[in-house]
């Protein structure tokens, strides 16, 4: 975080995740994430459905906050941060996947449901939201050289209310909206996927404004994925 000023205040400084401070620990790592999945129905050729259920755990890291940053000291509030890499709790995952295939555009449509819930609070006495995802996507084949195809999705995430020592944490409960282009091409071996994501935030921390401070929040997010089977081979 970068602040374009010479008034530092509780809140506004020049610091990023890897920096410890008076609430937080810091680090370069966030959660680590174990999930298991399951080709329930999986159509072969022809037209069909594709099927997938799945459940995990969240592993925490360390780089997590460790005090309360809306709890005053003497009527009035410390140097705190609010940002981190971790809630720092064990949280279960569930998820299920459904699609649609078939020989005309769009060739794949369907969506996906994933729950992430926490076990409990975290050695500091907080306990995040719980969310749920929804993602509702097609894809399109260009039937060109490069076999390539193009995945529009929209997706949908609520987050409930979070509580520090079973308080409610202000502005904690959210809900965004983030729509996605990516354009998916074949290689020798594999395939590459570039894509654009850029998320609304309708309700939560970052849908308004706090105060008269001249500020905006404006997020592209770019994700390239590359894709192989390591046990093809051709003849």
């Amino acid at each position: 975080m970068d602040w374009f000023g010479h008034n530092h205040s509780i809140h506004h400084r020049d610091e990023n995740t890897n920096s410890d401070f008076d609430n937080a620990i810091g680090g370069l790592l966030g959660d680590s994430k174990i999930i298991l999945r399951y080709l329930w129905k999986n159509t072969g050729a022809g037209d069909g459905y594709r099927i997938i259920v799945g459940s995990g755990l969240v592993v925490p890291s360390k780089n997590t906050i460790t005090v309360n940053p809306f709890k005053k000291t003497n009527d009035e509030y410390m140097p705190h941060r609010h940002f981190s890499m971790s809630n720092g709790t064990y949280n279960f995952i569930s998820d299920i996947q459904f699609f649609y295939k078939r020989s005309s555009n769009p060739v794949f449509f369907g969506g996906s449901l994933t729950l992430e819930k926490p076990t409990g609070s975290n050695d500091y006495l907080y306990t995040p939201s719980t969310k749920l995802d929804v993602v509702l996507s097609a894809i399109f084949k260009r039937f060109d050289k490069l076999d390539g195809s193009l995945d529009f999705s929209i997706g949908f995430q609520n987050s409930s209310r979070a509580y520090w020592e079973n308080v409610p944490s202000p502005n904690s409960k959210s809900f965004i909206i983030t729509p996605s282009l990516s354009y998916l091409f074949n290689i020798k071996r594999g395939a590459i996927s570039v894509g654009l994501q850029t998320p609304f935030f309708i309700t939560g921390s970052y849908a308004g404004n706090e105060g008269d401070i001249d500020q905006d929040v404006k997020v592209i997010q770019m994700v390239i994925s590359y894709r192989s089977n390591p046990f093809l081979i051709k003849k």
